[in-house]
Order: structure tokens, then C-alpha cells, then sequence
């Protein structure tokens, strides 16, 4: 019976240590295009580049139908982000001036946190 609780304490003591290992965590960035002139209007399909002066960060990619794009970072770092998009010009909200731009355009910075998910909207025009 002495055996048994031994062993039931060592495999025990083992898994608590293994679960108490620190996991690697990273950092997770969603970016929401929306329309300046309408900040309720998302713009599906924009391009995305998340980028870093100085460094070999450079992520493109697409947002999906819901103006959403969303990567997966290992570190922390303040990042710049540009979207663009010459696939959703809503005439309805669009001025007379701006009618020979063909694209509409967009900048900000994001933040990333260890083990966040940060949220931020790049607002095009």
C-alpha cells in the first residue's frame, strides 16, 4: 500500500511540474479597415502590411469580407500598419474631388502586448 502512494506522489509531483512549465506566449494583432468618412463602414478585401523601420518585419496580406486581418507575433513591438483598397470605392460617400483617386488609403501604429490580443482599426480615406 506504502508503494502505491509512492508512486501515486511521484507521478503526481511530475505532472504538477510539467504543467507549471511557463508556455511560450505571443502576441496577437487584429486589424479592423474602415471607412473614414463612415467609421461604422468596414471595407472587405483591403491589403494589409504591418511593417517595422530597421527591421525584417514585414507582413502582407489581405483582410478577409469583414474588413478583418488578423497575424500572430512572437514578440512584443510597436508596429506601423498601411491598408489599402482599389476594390470598395462606395460612390455614395465619395466627393466630386475625390473621384480621380482609384484607391483609398490609410495609416496607424499598434502596440503588441506578450500574451494579448490587441484590437485596432485603420481608418482609409
Amino acid at each position: 500500500m506504502k508503494s502505491k502512494l509512492i508512486v501515486f506522489l511521484v507521478i503526481f509531483t511530475g505532472l504538477l511540474f510539467i504543467s507549471s512549465c511557463e508556455k511560450e506566449e505571443g502576441c496577437n494583432a487584429v486589424i479592423t479597415v474602415k471607412l473614414l468618412r463612415d467609421t461604422t463602414q468596414v471595407v472587405p478585401y483591403a491589403n494589409i502590411r504591418i511593417w517595422q523601420i530597421n527591421s525584417d518585419i514585414n507582413i502582407l496580406g489581405q483582410a478577409d469580407a469583414k474588413g478583418r486581418f488578423e497575424h500572430f507575433f512572437k514578440n512584443e513591438a510597436i508596429l506601423n500598419v498601411t491598408a489599402s483598397s482599389t476594390l470598395y470605392l462606395p460612390i455614395d460617400t465619395l466627393s466630386p474631388d475625390s473621384l480621380n483617386n482609384d484607391s483609398l488609403y490609410g495609416e496607424t501604429t499598434i502596440r503588441l502586448k506578450k500574451g494579448s490580443t490587441v484590437t485596432k482599426s485603420v481608418f482609409i480615406d
